[in-house]
């Protein structure tokens, strides 16, 4: 019996000896994890949520939902050179009447209260001789804003099938920053607005995009020119019948 083990455990210890030394095996990815699908304009905006999905029709911005992206990037812009720290308490008003004023303005206070500057609203122009009374502490900065335009644009028709032709459009804000101090009516800083963004959607979907109260954020649609899509098929016709002609008239 005694016999028996020893020689079951010198087996064990054989077999031990004999087998290889072991190793980690190593994993390596091929690729890491597919980020989720999205656009460029949900990124830089949290506020605009696409609907996006893997099949089916996408929803494009609203026109205004794009100028409001442009006008926030050109602020946003403008302002990286402004004199104000955080803490400070501005007055911001209007240079001059607009009726899509009110989209520079919601640009201004996003980007001030990023900044930390407490803002006092008003909603028409100050006049010169009305700074020093302004509502609010003495010498506290007045910024005005002067939106010069503010539109949109259908440029062309992108694509020849139907149902999959693409309008190519521009959103487009430009105007002026400026800083003065109400004491004196000086000039303290000032900064230019200028942005625009290219984009293509549907142009079945230009019913979805459009709103009747924003004259100024609707656009003609392009003229197609018939010569640009017929220029391509005949350039190919010719040098394809060329081709024909030099095989057949070969020995």
């Amino acid at each position: 019996m005694r016999s028996i083990k020893l020689a079951t455990a010198v087996a064990v210890v054989a077999l031990v000896a004999l087998a290889p030394p072991s190793q980690a095996k190593k994993f390596r990815y091929a690729s890491g994890p597919k980020p989720p699908e999205d656009s460029t304009l949900a990124v830089a905006n949290s506020y605009l949520e696409p609907v996006v999905r893997s099949r089916g029709p996408r929803v494009p911005y609203t026109n205004l939902q794009l100028t409001q992206f442009v006008a926030d990037t050109a602020v946003a812009r403008a302002l990286a050179t402004a004199v104000v720290d955080s803490g400070t308490h501005a007055v911001l008003a209007p240079a001059r009447e607009h009726p899509l004023n009110f989209v520079l303005e919601h640009a201004m206070l996003k980007a001030l209260s990023r900044r930390g500057v407490d803002v006092t609203v008003r909603h028409e122009p100050i006049p010169d001789d009305s700074l020093k009374h302004l509502f609010g502490r003495p010498g506290d900065p007045v910024v005005e804003y002067t939106l010069g335009s503010a539109k949109v644009t259908y440029l062309r028709f992108v694509g020849f099938l139907p149902g999959r032709v693409k309008i190519e459009r521009q959103a487009l804000v430009t105007g002026s920053i400026g800083m003065r101090d109400p004491n004196s009516s000086r000039v303290l800083w000032t900064g230019d607005i200028g942005q625009n963004f290219v984009d293509r959607f549907s142009r079945s979907q230009v019913p979805l995009v459009e709103e009747e109260r924003y004259p100024d954020l609707k656009s003609e649609l392009p003229d197609r020119n018939v010569d640009k899509v017929l220029e391509p098929v005949i350039v190919v016709a010719v040098v394809g019948g060329l081709v024909a002609l030099f095989f057949q008239n070969r020995p």
